[in-house]
């Protein structure tokens, strides 16, 4: 069993649950917490920009991987979405077992 921990950021709380709702639709993530109220600072286009935005961590299994970024990428309003992944190598078990009987 291989499961990863997502992380992804967007604009809104109704973009997020908007993409939540649809991977957990189509079966590509067991759960998922959205968490407003980000303030993040980077650099787009050659400038130091600041953005409020909303985060949004997941779990799945990590075979899923891209087939959420391809989902992720047709939905989401950025040009350049932060969605990226970290493999889950330890924790509750009972949990982690959920996780992969659920997506």
């Amino acid at each position: 069993m291989k499961l990863s921990f997502g992380y992804m950021t967007v604009p809104t709380k109704a973009e997020a649950q908007k993409i939540v709702l649809e991977l957990l639709e189509i079966g590509l993530i067991a759960c998922a917490n959205i968490v407003p109220g980000a303030e993040s600072y980077f650099v787009w286009e050659e400038q130091i920009q600041k953005a409020n935005e909303v985060v949004i961590f997941f779990k799945t299994k990590t075979e899923n991987e891209d087939k959420i970024i391809k989902t992720v990428k047709k939905m989401h309003s950025y040009e350049c979405p932060c969605i990226v992944f970290h493999s889950l190598d330890y924790g509750n078990k009972d949990f982690l077992n959920w996780v992969n009987e659920s997506c």
